[in-house]
């Protein structure tokens, strides 16, 4: 069965995070690490959501620390 892409909840790997969000896949692990990033390790495969992510996005915004060519959603 293929997961619905506009599922915000739909679990992903960090590299797909990476690719859909224009982020280099070791930055979200480093965020994930620090906990900055809401992800799970499973086995040796981090997963988040794009919920997740677009959530890391916003809270990057208000703090005033976000590139303009980064876009949620």
């Amino acid at each position: 069965m293929m997961t619905d892409p506009n599922d915000k909840t739909r679990l992903i790997s960090l590299p797909k995070a990476a690719e859909l969000y224009g982020f280099n896949s070791r930055y979200l692990g480093n965020l994930a690490r620090k906990g900055r990033l809401k992800a799970q390790k499973v086995g040796d495969l981090w997963i988040t959501t794009p919920q997740d992510v677009e959530d890391y996005i916003a809270s990057r915004q208000k703090r005033g620390v976000y590139r303009d060519d980064i876009q949620s959603g």
